[in-house]
């Protein structure tokens, strides 16, 4: 089926000025897949031109790209500064499946309703998928990361993948595997096939380790001190707030015991919700952290998606009581 998707995007994207980027303060996934696509690009479309753009890099990410580019000094990613005086005509979008994940559009405000939209992600998403190739989503959520669909398409288009190319897509699909706690066979199989006999994968691990700041570490801990404990049946549902880092604090709650962790972060402009489970209780029940967060969006005029396993939500302003409604929801998918 990607293949089939590819063969049909191929051809269009021929004589395209195409623009590759993911969604705001980009994380190892979104940029590892953008990279690796535009080098397949590269290889594979001789006619058309490319650009690389990310609107902001997480902290994390950076990190890892600096270490990469130590361990990789012939490496050459040409990202661009600008896209404000750009010529392009088509946008190619990873890692995220709704155009208002993207900010940096309004660089281009001049040319937007004149753009090819082409989103390719791993998220959940129960939008229909757009037959007209100018809208087109490739949206696999069966997929852990973005990284591991792109790596896919370099086996089936028989590219040979670079070495630094290589342990950035490991870097991508590890990250949004938690080292591949979420993984599936597929993942697997992608992983056993990316890793070489000279690559040295504890290597890979160090280099993905970032020092947490002290105000990760206080939100991590002020976070469990403010944990309410919900019991439903035999699972555990943690519930908290805190100001910041609230994906951190939520896979914390994971770490020292819950089943669900949910953690709210109320901004100046808007309110973050960040969900985590563990893989058990996806399996074993109906629970999928990225249909409710997409539905609860959709009802409240939010942004909101993601996994199985590791969901999240920004609303503009708080609306109604949001940890209710939360809570209802995953115990409905959990009875």
């Amino acid at each position: 089926m990607l293949k089939d998707w590819f063969e049909e995007l191929l051809p269009f994207l021929k004589n395209k000025k195409i623009l590759l980027s993911s969604h705001e303060l980009v994380d190892l996934d979104g940029f590892s897949s953008a990279v690796a696509l535009y080098f397949f690009l590269n290889q594979f479309i001789q006619d058309s031109t490319l650009y690389l753009y990310f609107s902001d890099i997480s902290k994390k990410t950076q990190s890892f790209y600096e270490k990469l580019k130590l361990k990789f000094p012939e490496m050459s990613i040409n990202i661009e500064k600008d896209i404000s005086t750009l010529d392009i005509d088509t946008v190619i979008i990873l890692d995220a499946n709704n155009i208002n994940q993207l900010p940096f559009l309004n660089d281009l405000t001049n040319i937007l309703d004149e753009l090819n939209y082409i989103f390719i992600d791993h998220h959940y998403s129960d939008e229909k998928i757009e037959k007209q190739i100018q809208n087109n989503k490739i949206i696999i959520d069966e997929y852990t990361s973005t990284a591991e669909l792109i790596s896919e398409i370099f086996f089936q288009y028989q590219i040979k993948i670079p070495l630094f190319l290589k342990y950035l897509l490991l870097g991508g699909i590890l990250s949004d595997s938690g080292f591949l706690r979420l993984a599936n066979t597929n993942t697997i199989k992608t992983v056993s096939i990316l890793l070489e006999p000279n690559m040295r994968y504890q290597e890979l691990i160090l280099m993905m380790r970032q020092k947490s700041d002290i105000s990760q570490k206080i939100a991590k801990i002020k976070g469990t001190q403010r944990v309410e404990l919900i019991r439903e049946s035999e699972y555990l549902i943690g519930y908290s707030h805190v100001s910041s880092f609230e994906s951190g604090v939520a896979a914390t709650l994971i770490k020292i015991g819950f089943d669900i962790g949910i953690v709210f972060s109320e901004r100046k402009k808007e309110y973050r919700i960040s969900m985590r489970a563990n893989k058990r209780i996806c399996v074993n029940s109906d629970l999928h952290l990225g249909k409710i967060a997409q539905q609860i969006s959709k009802e409240y005029g939010g942004q909101g998606g993601g996994h199985d396993g590791a969901a999240s939500i920004t609303l503009d302003i708080k609306q109604g009581d949001l940890k209710t409604i939360i809570l209802q929801k995953i115990k409905e998918n959990l009875n």
